[in-house]
């Protein structure tokens, strides 16, 4: 990729990691009236549907290659209706911090890991150095600079759901990267999703889980980010960044995801900041940095 090219992809990462850092806050409210199948089934006919009207827009091909039929099936499979249900689960269960936590701190540096050891894709020394030092910094926001929280931490079911949510989008993560050697990332989203739909769905209507009743204001808004943002354009710039920089490099932008949720606890509920927290989101950033411009120090 070309300097410019980098950037926007970057740029484009970073504001994923954002809107997903708000996104839990958002299933919290409307699990207050629907079931997490429920939420993941609707959410993704709305976003296949409007992906599939900007591909027609666009006047790109719709039908994919014979051979990416399968691969896709198993994206929208595991990164649609395995991933949401089992995080919108887990959500009904346990708390939006332990879901930050375990998505931006823990998930997240061993789907890097897992990532790496599929694909072998090598970094330079330079961008495992970046890693560790955002992994301490996002393990210092989450904690609050006290080892205590870590050292603690007690994880129930719906915490055991977040870890095999992220597994699932993992492995939607690595076929997608052989996917859209052949078909476009928008196409590749709006297939994935259109999949997991059909797939939550059906299971929905066999199980009697698939009840959507009348929203509160509050929620359809929350709901409207659920599928504009944190839907349309976060899975179309998350597939983006993984076809441009690959999955080794998108996972990290993932460790901004926490600093999302502590920034928003202190604009919205007053939540302190102290110079661990600061310390903390300054170490995230020197580490995305370090991680993403590593190649570029190496030439030098």
């Amino acid at each position: 990729m070309e300097q410019g090219e980098k950037r926007r992809t970057y740029l484009l990462l970073g504001l994923t990691a954002m809107i997903w850092g708000i996104q839990p806050l958002c299933i919290k409210w409307l699990l207050d009236s629907w079931s997490p199948l429920t939420i993941a089934a609707v959410r993704y006919w709305l976003i296949s549907a409007a992906l599939f009207l900007l591909l027609r827009l666009r006047k790109e091909k719709i039908v994919p290659p014979r051979g990416c039929w399968f691969p896709l099936l198993v994206m929208g499979l595991t990164g649609i209706a395995l991933n949401n249900i089992l995080q919108f689960s887990g959500l009904a269960l346990s708390t939006v911090a332990n879901c930050t936590l375990i998505v931006g701190c823990i998930a997240g540096h061993y789907r890097f890991f897992f990532v790496f050891i599929c694909i072998r894709e090598r970094l330079p020394l330079l961008a495992w150095l970046g890693i560790l030092i955002s992994l301490l910094g996002t393990v210092l926001v989450v904690s609050h600079g006290q080892i205590d929280i870590i050292r603690h931490l007690s994880f129930n079911r719906g915490d055991i759901l977040f870890f095999l949510a992220q597994l699932a989008w993992t492995i939607y993560s690595i076929v997608g990267l052989g996917v859209m050697h052949h078909i476009s990332a928008v196409a590749a989203t709006a297939w994935a999703g259109l999949w997991g739909a059909v797939v939550a769905s059906g299971y929905g209507m066999v199980t009697g889980e698939f009840v959507a009743v009348p929203l509160a204001l509050y929620q359809l808004a929350a709901f409207a980010y659920t599928v504009v943002l944190g839907g349309i354009m976060a899975m179309l710039f998350w597939n983006i960044g993984v076809k441009k920089a690959g999955p080794s490099i998108t996972a990290i932008f993932q460790n901004i995801t926490p600093l999302v949720g502590m920034l928003g606890g202190s604009l919205l509920f007053g939540e302190t900041l102290g110079l661990a927290e600061l310390a903390g989101a300054l170490a995230i950033f020197i580490g995305v940095y370090l991680t993403t411009h590593s190649q570029l120090f190496g030439r030098r």
